[in-house]
């Protein structure tokens, strides 16, 4: 197998509305540290529709328009077809809006995304013009007490505060690509399960997963590229509390740099000296789930909320009001194979982190990656018990990703039946 890389900058402009939170009112302020994006680029033989391309970038998330533009502009210029291409956003709260499906949280900016969209793209061709035969192998380690649940039930309520008893996921997931020749390290892929929301002023950052990148190419040396994958941390975030445990607190630049030292250096060690060897095997799948919404609001209630409501109801009842009513919504899936023991599973969406534990737990002697927000971003995916107790996931945040309503709770196990298919699929490749 040959591997090229690629990375660029993709930091806006300071006065850049900053999406992930619906409080910010003006853009932003400074530049705590640089947007980036890695791009690596997998082939076997000399055909690219034959090749495999992630990319990593430091976003809220790929909106739909961007994810479609990015994929279609790589099958014009370069051959690769649109299953084989993976777009996958960190999901830093301090980064430029890229989703326009998104409402009241960060305007979108057509220039800055216009730019992430050519930055990644010459990145990709950087990538797939500089290939070197690598050697693959991976292996697992564990970053505890940094990452922690935060949907506490109490009396009948669902509170944002800490849950140490709640469903979360410590380990660390690495591939290493190793230089066939020298042996150096090349790239290295490593995915975990934590919101990038320790910062949240109007400050621009990578949050933890820039400082765990930047920490992991220092050590390694010789030009190595560290690309972060996020897995299913929907009801994850940052063990960050004021004393007693008890209430988060927002993050301190301190506290980006101390997580991303210690999920670097457990990077660092499996690359090290933890890993077993892969069999190189390319391929992917891609596919759409239509999940079914609970209920969407007629013409006569959005026409009265873009009168009354507040300035985001009002953009929310504005904006479906403008389209096709629907009670459906897309989440896409995708299947890349690295190795016959190494695939990663990509979903569109926030999805919470029971479903990565469901996707690890498919097939025990293999390396299972779950990697969320990738190829467009729809919702929320809560788990039906998360439906059945309420709270942000489900209901509360459906207005700011522009859904009419909550989405149907039986969607679990609709979502549960497409990923075992698309694994069977793999199952039945020729060896």
């Amino acid at each position: 197998m040959k591997l090229g890389t690629g990375k660029t900058v993709i930091t806006p402009p300071i006065g850049t509305p900053l999406a992930g939170y619906g409080f910010r009112d003006h853009g932003a302020e400074a530049i705590l540290d640089d947007l980036e994006v890695r791009a690596l680029w997998f082939q076997e033989g000399d055909d690219p529709r034959q090749a495999a391309c992630l990319v990593t970038a430091d976003l809220i998330g790929f909106g739909p328009a961007l994810t479609t533009e990015i994929r279609t502009a790589l099958t014009q210029r370069i051959g690769i077809p649109p299953e084989r291409v993976l777009l996958t956003a960190s999901h830093t709260h301090s980064g430029p809006q890229t989703d326009e499906s998104m409402v009241g949280c960060g305007a979108i900016v057509a220039g800055v995304v216009a730019t992430v969209r050519e930055r990644i793209l010459e990145a990709v061709k950087t990538a797939s013009h500089d290939l070197h035969p690598v050697t693959l192998c991976a292996g697992c380690g564990r970053c505890e007490g940094y990452a922690i649940n935060r949907r506490l039930v109490k009396d009948g309520q669902v509170l944002f505060v800490p849950n140490p008893d709640g469903v979360h996921d410590d380990v660390v997931i690495v591939i290493a690509c190793h230089d066939a020749a020298s042996g150096a390290v090349r790239a290295g892929l490593f995915q975990f399960t934590c919101h990038p929301t320790l910062m949240g002023d109007y400050r621009i950052t990578a949050d933890y997963p820039g400082a765990a990148r930047r920490y992991v190419e220092e050590a390694l040396g010789h030009g190595a590229v560290a690309a972060f994958l996020p897995g299913c941390f929907g009801d994850v975030r940052p063990n960050c509390t004021v004393i007693g445990g008890g209430k988060f607190r927002r993050g301190q630049p301190d506290d980006v740099a101390a997580f991303g030292a210690a999920l670097g250096e457990e990077v660092v060690r499996v690359v090290r000296g933890d890993t077993q060897p892969l069999s190189p095997r390319l391929n992917g799948q891609a596919t759409t789930l239509d999940l079914p919404l609970a209920r969407h609001p007629g013409r006569e209630e959005l026409e009265q909320l873009q009168k009354t409501g507040t300035p985001v109801e009002q953009e929310w009842a504005s904006r479906l009001l403008s389209k096709p009513f629907s009670m459906t919504r897309p989440l896409t899936l995708q299947r890349i194979d690295l190795a016959s023991e190494a695939r990663l599973i990509a979903m569109g969406g926030e999805v919470c982190c029971e479903y990565g534990h469901f996707i690890k737990g498919l097939q025990q002697d293999a390396f299972l990656i779950p990697v969320g927000y990738s190829n467009g971003f729809v919702a929320y995916i809560p788990t039906a018990r998360i439906f059945s107790e309420g709270g942000y996931e489900p209901d509360g945040s459906c207005l700011y990703f522009g859904l009419p309503g909550p989405l149907q709770p039986d969607i679990e196990g609709m979502i549960h039946a497409e990923i075992r298919k698309i694994m069977e699929a793999a199952a039945s490749l020729p060896l």
